[in-house]
């Protein structure tokens, strides 16, 4: 048996890494994300997409700053949450985060619309939650799809939606 652990160390390359489609894909790091608000009945975009920071740690927990103008300046926190694989390269990633304050609508069409304003639907104060399904489509690259759900301080749910997301490692 030695003798032929040592013939095969001999016949590798020094420096040899094992092949990269025989590694389990990892989550594991720091990503740049582009999340695309849906409708969710026809997928089509429901405004320009928006560049968060999504940080998978090796633990299974995550945490994420999001980068939305439809937010008042201070009005969301940073997202914290969990994450686990599924099957293959098939991962289930579920975060939260917290609403401070209360914002109103800003929507082009209605009598209130300042158009000095970032376009938003109003939120109120509560929280929002972040159910998506994520995939590996490259080494370094990945795309998801999912859930926001938003609810009042009271528990209250107020407004789901859908969105997809790409990113690529940091």
């Amino acid at each position: 048996c030695l003798t032929i652990a040592f013939l095969a160390a001999a016949s590798m390359p020094a420096g040899a890494q094992p092949d990269a489609s025989t590694e389990r894909a990892s989550l594991v790091g720091t990503w740049t994300v582009q999340v695309t608000l849906r409708d969710c009945t026809t997928g089509a975009p429901l405004g320009p997409a928006f560049n968060p920071l999504v940080t998978f740690h090796g633990h299974g927990t995550i945490s994420e700053s999001a980068a939305s103008l439809v937010f008042a300046p201070g009005q969301r926190s940073p997202g914290h949450g969990v994450w686990a694989r599924r099957r293959g390269h098939t991962f289930q990633q579920d975060m939260i985060a917290l609403l401070l304050f209360d914002t109103t609508p800003n929507l082009p069409g209605t009598p209130t619309f300042d158009p000095t304003k970032p376009v938003s639907p109003g939120f109120f104060a509560g929280w929002v939650t972040v159910s998506h399904t994520v995939r590996f489509t490259g080494v370094d690259e990945i795309a998801s799809s999912g859930t926001n759900n938003f609810y009042k301080t009271s528990g209250e749910l107020y407004r789901s939606g859908c969105s997809t997301a790409t990113g690529q490692r940091f």
